[in-house]
């Protein structure tokens, strides 16, 4: 069984991270990044990058459906979910616990939990900056995995809510 990174490591500094001891979200190819905002979807292309060059396989994108995400979340924020289609189905739940965070501009929180990666900002900066570190977290993570040298398990990111801010 391989063991999950303890800590990663930023090319930007979080303001504050906290590891929780849950369950790691096990990634397969059934995973998607979904957005709310085409302005930003070109950020994500970085991101699909990194699962093409460590697995050859190219993880899609795709606008999260009106039907999944009410207007009151999506309007106020740049919302990006790592996840697979039926958990994106529940995109209202994932996001309603955090619908009435203040984030300022550059700001982002960042969330991994079994079943998803959530990025919420408030405008580009921020959301660009959220990017850059989940291309770290990737990296480190498909990094660790081909050096365990156990291809029988799962990629594994662990369990964590972050929050950063530009300065």
């Amino acid at each position: 069984m391989s063991i999950n990174l303890k800590e990663y490591v930023f090319k930007l500094k979080p303001t504050e991270i906290t590891y929780l001891d849950k369950d790691p979200l096990k990634l397969n190819k059934d995973f998607i990044f979904f957005h709310n905002k085409i302005k930003f979807r070109k950020e994500i292309t970085q991101l699909q990058n990194i699962f093409k060059d460590y697995t050859k396989i190219a993880l899609q994108a795709s606008g999260i459906r009106d039907s999944y995400l009410k207007e009151e979340f999506s309007k106020p924020f740049y919302i990006v979910v790592f996840t697979t289609h039926e958990v994106v189905r529940k995109a209202n739940e994932i996001i309603e616990p955090y619908s009435h965070l203040e984030l300022k501009t550059g700001c982002y929180f960042l969330e991994s939990t079994s079943e998803y990666i959530l990025l919420l900002a408030k405008d580009l900066s921020g959301i660009k900056s959220g990017v850059i570190t989940m291309e770290d977290i990737f990296y480190q993570t498909f990094e660790d995995y081909f050096a365990q040298k156990n291809t029988d398990d799962y990629v594994k990111i662990r369990s964590f809510k972050l929050l950063n801010c530009i300065k």
